[in-house]
């Protein structure tokens, strides 16, 4: 399944780059040129343990989360209102205008695509299951 979601307002281009802290574990790698991508597993009922990596700015991010529990998890961001998401995934379930979240089924993975237009702590959790929760970081950083 893959679904597209318009953005809610203008955006805006900032330079930026994305760290997960406090509670995720995360995978990064470049996918292409033009592509970055996070990984985010759930496990147990956490957003497990992460290490803060750079993304480089104004490139598309690709976030995407794995659900390894055998029930269903929530992922839902500030983050994500307003912006242009396109999210992709099979046993999902997304909500809100545009998408203000998703649900993950028990051994499913989604993807969102999207770009952050400003730098910003970003805090994210499970809307299932209060006490998961994690942190996402975009900052400011000079690309060489």
């Amino acid at each position: 399944m893959r679904l597209r979601f318009p953005s809610r307002g203008g955006m805006w281009g900032v330079s930026l780059s994305l760290g997960l802290l406090a509670g995720a574990e995360a995978r990064v790698s470049a996918i292409e040129p033009e592509e970055q991508r996070v990984e985010i597993t759930i496990q147990d009922a956490t957003f497990l343990k992460t290490k803060t990596m750079p993304i480089r700015a104004e490139l598309p991010l690709v976030i995407v989360i794995h659900n390894d529990d055998n029930i269903r998890h929530g992922f839902t961001s500030p983050m994500l209102k307003g912006l242009a998401v396109e999210g992709e995934g099979e046993g999902i379930d997304f909500y809100g205008r545009g998408i203000d979240g998703v649900h993950i089924g028990p051994g499913k993975t989604v993807s969102l695509r999207l770009i952050v237009p400003h730098q910003g702590s970003f805090p994210f959790h499970c809307d299932l299951h209060s006490d998961m929760q994690g942190e996402v970081y975009l900052l400011d950083v000079p690309v060489a």
